[in-house]
């Protein structure tokens, strides 16, 4: 605590009234008027090294797909959440008059009455009298803004307002992402049940060989069962797929805001997204990503609540005044000739307040430099996702080159092995595992598939570039 006593503290008096008399040009006073800084960034991402297109287009129309733009818009309007964070905008625009009306004297009507009663005492005899009064009033107490206090407060409100319109930019693009992947998750399901459809039909033609060789004393009693137990395993897969559909179908309609029925009708195929990345640059992030520019506002209001505080050692001057009439008589509430007012102005300098104000100021310091923090942690997260996201594209597409291959391999063996198996020259052992290897191959290149079509949706989301085309709205 600089001030060891109070009487320190009163000593220091003219220099805060000093302080108050020079603070525009006082830096101590002055707000930051940039963002912290937070890591060196880079000209280009380290990890682009895939060609990219020239501008940036709304990213859900990358999919060409009107039910999936259909559904986000649906979103956007039914969500609850989305709904909460609209109202929560609604609560910073209030906030913000609030803060307006600060700056406006407060006015108070009201109309009082009252009944007196004095006893006199006279000789060996007492009266009473009886007075009834009615009066008009108006009261009224303004704060003259000197040192911009109000108005620092005034700001706050003002960058909270834009946090929270960046909150529901950044939930939005959340709620698209998480809708989209959603969606892919459903229709793989789909085609996953297809898949194992098409395994079950496959298993269900061997098993009927194998059984009518049986007959004939060509195969064994071994051969029958795990014939039998290859077209159960894949029957039991097919209920899991099953299930898994139904999840991610219930899922999505919540994200809708619809009641979770899995009714929705989803597409038969992935879609396919054959634009290179989108054009971008490390620093358009700091722009762009709504959550990026949340955290700024933040740390901006943060820094304006603490320029208040410093000032609240400085002296307040407020003007206060009443007005109205008082009488006897309810006829002459408003007669001018019963007018009584005054008006007064007072200056109040804090001397002593137990530390509350030192602890208030360097409260809000201690704000400012979490909110830095917090900036900080926002902005770089977002790069880690950002050159993540770039990363894994380059990987999942070797990956998906040699799966391809890998799928191609493995149903000509599941084909090779069943015509061997037929003539005797491989045992059933081979069949079912070249069988198993080509349900397998096509099961993860649809999985791969789906990957590779949701990073791409991770990336569009680190990005934080424009969902929707302001005619889909």
């Amino acid at each position: 605590m600089p001030f060891k006593n109070k009487k320190n503290y009163l000593l220091t008096l003219p220099c805060i009234v000093s302080i108050g008399l020079i603070l525009p040009g006082c830096s101590y006073f002055s707000p930051t008027d940039s963002a912290p800084e937070t890591v060196q960034i880079p000209k280009e991402w380290l990890s682009a090294n895939i060609e990219k297109q020239d501008s940036v287009r709304p990213w859900l129309d990358e999919f060409s797909n009107p039910q999936l733009t259909t559904l986000v818009t649906e979103a956007f309007k039914q969500n609850p959440s989305i709904q909460s964070l609209i109202a929560s905008i609604e609560i910073a625009d209030n906030q913000t008059w609030l803060s307006w009306s600060a700056f406006s004297p407060k006015i108070n009507a009201g109309i009082k009455s009252s009944r007196n009663q004095r006893n006199n005492a006279a000789g060996f005899s007492v009266s009473s009298n009886r007075v009834n009064n009615v009066g008009f009033g108006l009261d009224f107490i303004w704060e003259i803004d000197l040192w911009y206090k109000l108005g620092n407060e005034l700001e706050a409100t003002q960058h909270e307002q834009a946090a929270s319109l960046s909150d529901l930019y950044a939930a939005q693009l959340s709620l698209a992402a998480n809708i989209t992947k959603t969606w892919l998750d459903a229709i793989v399901a789909k085609q996953q049940v297809k898949l194992a459809e098409k395994t079950i039909l496959s298993f269900q033609n061997a098993l009927a060989i194998i059984e009518s060789g049986y007959d004939r004393g060509l195969y064994q009693a071994l051969d029958v069962r795990l014939a039998r137990s290859s077209l159960l395993n894949a029957q039991g897969r097919k209920q899991n797929f099953l299930k898994i559909q139904d999840e991610t179908t219930r899922i999505l309609e919540s994200l809708l805001g619809r009641y979770p029925s899995a009714n929705l009708e989803l597409p038969e195929q992935l879609p396919v997204v054959t634009q290179s990345f989108p054009n971008s640059v490390p620093s358009s992030l700091l722009e762009r990503r709504p959550d990026i520019i949340a955290a700024e506002q933040r740390f901006f209001a943060t820094d304006q609540r603490m320029i208040k505080a410093r000032k609240n050692m400085l002296p307040t001057i407020q003007i206060s005044g009443s007005g109205g009439t008082s009488t006897q008589k309810m006829a002459d509430i408003f007669n001018p000739e019963f007018l009584i007012w005054n008006i007064a102005g007072n200056l109040t300098q804090p001397l002593f307040h137990g530390s509350q104000l030192f602890a208030e100021r360097s409260q809000a310091e201690a704000r400012v430099k979490q909110a830095a923090a917090d900036y900080a942690q926002v902005v770089l997260t977002a790069f880690q996702e950002v050159e993540t996201t770039m990363a894994a594209e380059k990987w999942l597409q070797k990956q998906q080159d040699l799966l391809k291959a890998e799928t191609i391999e493995s149903n000509e063996a599941e084909r090779l092995a069943e015509d061997n198996y037929i003539t005797g020259l491989t045992e059933i052992i081979t069949l079912l595992e070249a069988q198993r290897r080509a349900f397998d191959s096509e099961n993860n290149l649809l999985e791969l598939r789906k990957q590779r079509l949701q990073n791409r949706v991770n990336l569009y989301l680190a990005l934080g570039g424009p969902v929707l085309t302001p005619t889909s709205k």
